[in-house]
């Protein structure tokens, strides 16, 4: 029967995207941007990086200050909330759940550009952290390695790993393999955030606009590679 060899193809073919080394680079510019530009415009909390929510929420508890306290827990439910609707939609779509997950990604980040200065930083927020925690959970691998896109802890010690891996004759290729590819997409965050932080005192929510163009560019993959997969 073709159509569950197609729809495999598709799956198969997104998948492939969505774990090259050149897609974890632009997801990664955006994760390092998009938090920077949350942290300097939008009460000083963080929409992806979590632990850092966490160190903060125990701070603002520990003097007292409560509604900072609620800055920072309402990422985390926002957070926990669009990791439940990944799953959800891998689980509801599967064949094509990569790509129409990029599509609403970009879409709200689009919509929130237009959001007023004024708009409350309280509900605006965990409308990003919903996004960003999307994008944790449907991209997690680069080429055979874990990684994430919104912040960079597991990042270096995969990165270091794989350097110390290198040190052994037989393992030195893949080591340095490991190394090299991990070390990408760690200088891809912090570009992302230096570029983030540069565009958001100047722009406004309409860096948004500019956050959005990486994700566009896997997506343009995604929809390249399903369509050279199709004509085969």
């Amino acid at each position: 029967m073709p159509m569950p060899n197609s729809q495999t193809n598709s799956s198969t073919a997104e998948h492939q995207v969505a774990g090259s080394l050149l897609s974890a680079i632009l997801l990664a510019i955006t994760g390092g941007s998009l938090d920077a530009f949350i942290y300097l415009n939008h009460g000083h909390v963080f929409a992806a990086a979590m632990t850092g929510n966490g160190v903060l929420l125990g701070v603002a508890i520990l003097h007292h200050d409560y509604a900072q306290a609620l800055r920072h827990l309402l990422p985390i439910f926002g957070f926990i909330t669009g990791i439940f609707f990944a799953n959800l939609l891998d689980k509801s779509l599967k064949h094509h759940a990569v790509t129409v997950g990029l599509i609403c990604e970009i879409s709200a980040l689009f919509v929130a550009s237009f959001l007023p200065g004024h708009f409350p930083d309280l509900a605006f927020v965990p409308i990003i952290s919903i996004v960003a925690a999307y994008q944790i959970t449907s991209f997690r691998q680069v080429d055979t390695y874990a990684y994430n896109s919104t912040f960079i802890t597991s990042n270096l010690r995969t990165a270091v790993d794989g350097l110390y891996d290198a040190l052994t004759p037989a393992k030195r290729k893949a080591g340095l393999r490991k190394f090299r590819e991990l070390s990408c997409i760690v200088l891809a965050f912090l570009g992302g955030a230096i570029a983030g932080a540069i565009l958001s005192s100047h722009l406004y929510n309409h860096t948004l606009w500019l956050i959005d163009l990486p994700l566009v560019a896997v997506l343009l993959l995604t929809l390249f590679r399903l369509h050279s997969t199709s004509a085969r």
